[in-house]
This record gives C-alpha cells, sequence and structure tokens, in this order.
C-alpha cells in the first residue's frame, strides 16, 4: 500500500491469482495479467495522476532477468521499486531462511573439515594468513561462524534490519574468506558450494533490506 496525507494506492495480488488489481482511494483502477507485467501499463486516476506500473528484474544472469519487482511511478515520480509480488515480511522471512540455510552448512561444513586431509586446529598455532583462513574455515571457525548467525535468529533485537545488516556483514567476510580458501586450501570443491549458497543468502538480505528502507519512505 502506498499512503500519501490524504490519499493511497493499493496493489493487490493472489499468490494464485493470474492477475494483480489497482486500487485509489477504495476504488479499483484497473487490472493487469501477471503474464503481461513485463510491459509498461499507465492508468489515469480521479485526481488526474498518472500511474505507471512495470515488472522489471533486479539483475540479470547471461540476460535473463531475475527476482522481478514492481517498478511504480506517480506522474514521473517513482514511488515504489523492489519486491513486487513479495511483500516486506515475506522478505524478511526468506531471508531468515537463507541465513539459516548457511547456519546448517557451517555446520555441515565444520564436521566436513575434521574428516579432511587439511584439519585445521581449534586455536589458530600461527597468525600467517593461510593458517587464519584455513582456522576460520575449518571446524572451529564453521563453527563460530554458524553459531553466530543462529544466534543473530534468535536475538530479541527490535530492529529486524540490524539484524539482517549484520548478517550480511559476516556472510560478505565469509564468502571471501572461503573464495580465498578456495585458492590456498586443499578443500575447494565445498568452499566453492558454499559461496554459491551464501551469494543467493546475500541477494536475498540485500532484498529485504532494500524493501524494507523503501516501505519506510512511503
Amino acid at each position: 500500500m502506498l499512503q500519501g496525507e490524504t490519499e493511497k494506492i493499493i496493489i493487490s495480488w493472489g499468490f494464485f491469482s493470474k492477475e494483480i488489481v489497482i486500487y485509489f482511494e477504495d476504488q479499483e483502477v484497473g487490472r493487469i495479467p501477471k503474464s503481461k507485467l513485463a510491459k509498461p501499463h499507465e492508468f489515469v486516476l480521479r485526481n488526474g495522476s498518472r500511474l505507471e506500473i512495470q515488472q522489471t528484474p533486479s539483475f540479470k544472469i547471461l540476460g535473463m532477468g531475475c527476482r522481478p519487482y514492481l517498478q511504480l511511478n506517480l506522474d514521473g515520480r517513482k514511488l515504489l521499486s523492489g519486491g513486487a509480488i513479495s511483500s516486506p515480511k515475506q522478505l524478511e522471512e526468506k531471508a531468515n531462511g537463507w541465513i539459516f540455510v548457511v547456519v546448517l552448512l557451517k555446520f555441515i561444513h565444520g564436521i566436513f573439515w575434521i574428516f579432511s586431509p587439511s584439519k585445521a586446529s581449534i586455536i589458530p598455532v600461527a597468525l600467517g594468513f593461510r593458517e587464519f583462513i584455513e582456522w576460520q574455515q575449518g571446524f572451529a571457525g564453521s563453527l563460530i561462524t554458524g553459531l553466530i548467525l543462529l544466534g543473530l535468529l534468535f536475538l530479541p533485537l527490535r530492529s529486524h534490519r540490524l539484524l539482517l545488516i549484520t548478517a550480511l556483514g559476516i556472510i560478505l567476510v565469509d564468502v571471501l574468506l572461503g573464495l580465498s580458501c578456495g585458492m590456498i586450501c586443499k578443500v575447494p570443491n565445498i568452499v566453492s558450494n558454499m559461496a554459491i549458497v551464501e551469494g543467493f543468502a546475500i541477494i536475498s538480505i540485500y532484498q529485504s533490506l532494500r524493501k524494507s528502507r523503501l516501505s519506510s519512505r512511503l
């Protein structure tokens, strides 16, 4: 819902519905089939304003659009971009889900290191870069990273946004260290797989943060 001082625009959709419905001041303005959202659609509101709606991709991979969202413009002024066909709450829950997946994989990753040829000690025995990365990506480091992320999910933080920002920072650092480990450690396969999963988690967290920031401005 987009609301000004005295007027509001509501975009309504159902998970199984084939179209979205646009309301202005509780009166239906028009409908758009979901299959045609890629093209811009313009509606003239009762007050004479022109509302334009179009679905655009958040990013592209090999020319293919991924994670589409609705972009709304009122008289040429952007009202909302981000998370279309997804509410802020849905994106938060999805981001939490990805964080939990990362936690589980970090625990599995740590256990894997116990049985790997290159075993890192529980406490780093040297201050070298390679030794530190092997420790951080090994059993103890993976367990600590997983426990920190798991703790964030259960902490009674007043701001869920702060939780996501903290988790995003931790996962970004872990990805960089994991990629470095993939070049100098002896178990690059599981490290690369972790980086892929963490990449999806980063995208999900970023989209949730972006949606919450834009929603707070409306």
